[in-house]
């Protein structure tokens, strides 16, 4: 509220009181004039004193009230700025759980791949493991052959030179 918003009954007090002082008065000695004169001074001096206090009255007032609008709208600014930034907070915690939930899904894709591919070596590996036993056995069984043939070599040898010492 400014001086122009004041109540009109103020107004009214301060104009009557210096309209007062500023009376016309019965003609006196000069003193009494110069007395006068000094009233109506004082009286207009006295009526501008309260007008200004009561304008600083006013501009206070208004201060305070700008001060509470102020207040006021600065906390709305705040409440809605947190708001902002907690939806934005919640975004990117969506955002990082989506890819953190993409990169498991990726990464239990090539878990699968390494198992699968770990189960087909393990295989690949049993079949060549018999193979190789295979070969083996049939090493085994070539090797026992001769080994009788050379026994029956060295048996029909070893007859022929006891016939043959014999005779």
């Amino acid at each position: 509220m400014n001086a122009k918003e004041a109540p009109p009954e103020v107004v009214e007090d301060e104009v009557a009181e210096v309209e007062e002082a500023e009376a016309p008065r019965a003609p006196e000695a000069e003193s009494s004039e110069d007395a006068g004169i000094g009233a109506r001074v004082t009286a207009v001096f006295t009526a501008a004193e309260k007008a200004g206090q009561h304008i600083v009255t006013l501009a206070r007032e208004e201060a305070d009230d700008i001060i509470r609008e102020a207040r006021a709208e600065a906390e709305a600014y705040n409440r809605e700025q947190k708001l902002n930034v907690d939806q934005e907070i919640k975004g990117v915690f969506a955002e990082a759980r989506r890819k953190a939930e993409a990169i498991e899904g990726e990464a239990r894709v090539a878990a699968r791949q390494v198992e699968d591919d770990a189960r087909v070596r393990k295989e690949r590996l049993r079949e060549e493991a018999r193979l190789i036993q295979e070969r083996i056995d049939w090493a085994k069984e070539g090797l026992s052959e001769v080994n009788e043939r050379l026994e029956h070599v060295f048996l029909d040898e070893s007859l022929a030179q006891q016939s043959g010492n014999d005779s």
